[in-house]
């Protein structure tokens, strides 16, 4: 009977043994996985910031290209415009004025023609 009952009192030590051991495992466990998220969490926040910060630069970036594009092509037409409203007001000044318009001509051809000469 002392062999049945020692073996007892060993089985339940045992098994009081593996609950613990089981308990300080998941209590380990535990600890270490607050540990992570203390340290993840921070950084995941940082990360976040981080992205929404290069989005709002990308889109200011961008809003800035689109204005400069926009006032670029506006410019482009402009210079595209330009010798046909030169035209348009040397057709209007020659109209008005001929006899100044042919001086201006012949002035023109003669300073043209002598800086072509030398």
């Amino acid at each position: 009977m002392e062999n049945s009952t020692s073996h007892n009192g060993d089985h339940n030590s045992d098994t009081t043994d593996s609950n613990a051991l089981k308990r300080s495992v998941e209590s380990a466990g535990s600890t270490l996985h607050d540990s992570i998220d203390k340290v993840v969490d921070p950084a995941l926040d940082a990360v976040g910031h981080a992205g929404s910060a290069a989005h709002d630069a990308v889109n200011r970036l961008s809003s800035s290209a689109t204005h400069v594009a926009d006032r670029v092509s506006e410019q482009v037409g402009r210079v595209y415009g330009a010798p046909g409203y030169a035209v348009e007001c040397s057709k209007s000044w020659i109209q008005d004025k001929p006899l100044e318009a042919v001086g201006m001509a012949l002035a023109l051809g003669f300073i043209i023609g002598r800086l072509t000469a030398h």
